[in-house]
């Protein structure tokens, strides 16, 4: 029997089900997923497949195998790297994998005699490179706007000569669902002399714009914009947009990118696709706030917790000495309802944070079913 009819054999025997889509099976029955990052149903698109299998028809799954400064460029690279330019109004680079390139981003552009500063709850990924900084770095209470100043006036006393100052925040922050101060810290921007990364993977796309910088209308204030295409796109890798200076400078000096496979054209086919796909056409977006707002009210108005979600990422707060695991799964396997428990130290102590993520393939069954589970909970 040939290798490829095996393969057949093997992907057909799980059938359409497998897809990422809003219903998936978990121990033999169907349940309502709600913990995809997938918020514009893309993955599962039957065109977006389509265009995937040609790829890896005609190119396999691994070209280019080198890395990209040396054997792993092609047009293709640059061209999503021109739309990508197009959508931001900066200088693009790809990356190869989103979580290691932002690593790698924080790793290069800063050396032991810079100073960072940043937000208590920003993503593992930017936790991850601000650790391996040799240099001072400072945090500051979540979206709180004077302790962030305080701790800027602080770093702007003790920064040596030709040092610099980088400001550290999520666009959307992924547990609770709210949007970054950006607007507040772009205001001090006007006063203090700071570089601004914003990491942006739960915001690109998913909202009118670009992203979240263009919701708050302060791109222009923002020196460092990342994002992953694993959220909106629903594929691998992401890219860093940024002043020329800087990405010829990122080209030559991320480690994650310059000792590392390229990209597969794979997954830059899939990009830009996805990207003409949602050139012209809103009706993805529209669907999923459409959902999120569905939920999100009638989550407020059986008298759940969400706090200040801005997003479609929705978070459950529920407090008191309960049993996480029995909760979670008595929802799994009684509600047909599959979401992510988060517990301590990710939040405080006697508190449980149940994670819904909205996309655009709920339907309003799944969201009905959704809220009565939560009401009989």
């Amino acid at each position: 029997m040939e290798v490829s009819h095996v393969i057949w054999i093997f992907l057909n025997s799980f059938g359409n089900s497998q897809l990422v889509k809003n219903r998936m099976f978990f121990k033999g029955k169907e349940l309502i997923v709600w913990s995809y990052n997938d918020y514009l149903g893309l993955t599962s698109d039957e065109k977006v497949i389509e265009v995937e299998v040609e790829a890896v028809k005609k190119y396999g799954i691994s070209y280019p195998t080198g890395s990209r400064v040396l054997a792993g460029n092609t047009e293709f690279h640059e061209k999503l790297e021109y739309e990508l330019s197009l959508l931001t109004g900066k200088s693009c680079m790809i990356l190869n994998l989103g979580y290691v390139g932002i690593v790698s981003i924080i790793q290069s552009v800063v050396d032991r005699h810079d100073i960072i500063i940043y937000d208590q709850e920003v993503h593992a990924c930017l936790l991850d490179g601000i650790t391996l900084h040799k240099g001072d770095r400072y945090s500051f209470k979540h979206n709180d706007k004077e302790h962030f100043e305080n701790q800027l006036k602080k770093s702007i006393k003790l920064r040596k000569k030709n040092s610099e100052i980088i400001v550290i925040v999520d666009g959307v922050y992924s547990m609770r669902g709210d949007t970054s101060i950006l607007r507040e810290i772009a205001d001090l921007k006007k006063i203090y002399d700071f570089t601004l990364l914003v990491d942006d993977s739960h915001g690109f796309l998913v909202f009118n714009g670009i992203g979240t910088p263009s919701l708050l209308n302060v791109m222009d204030s923002v020196d460092i914009y990342i994002s992953t295409f694993g959220k909106a796109l629903g594929t691998l890798g992401g890219f860093v947009s940024a002043d020329k200076e800087f990405i010829n400078f990122f080209k030559y000096n991320l480690r994650s990118q310059i000792y590392a496979r390229s990209l597969s054209v794979v997954n830059i086919l899939s990009v830009l696709y996805k990207l003409d796909l949602l050139k012209n056409d809103n009706t993805r977006r529209d669907t999923l706030w459409k959902n999120t707002n569905l939920l999100q009210n009638g989550l407020k108005d059986i008298g759940l917790n969400i706090k200040e979600t801005s997003s479609p990422i929705t978070p459950i707060y529920i407090e008191g000495v309960i049993n996480a695991k029995k909760m979670v799964n008595y929802l799994r396997e009684v509600k047909n309802i599959f979401c992510s428990g988060v517990v301590y130290p990710i939040v405080p102590k006697d508190t449980i944070l149940l994670r819904l993520i909205v996309t655009a393939l709920h339907t309003n069954e799944d969201i009905e079913m959704t809220l009565k589970a939560f009401s009989e909970l």
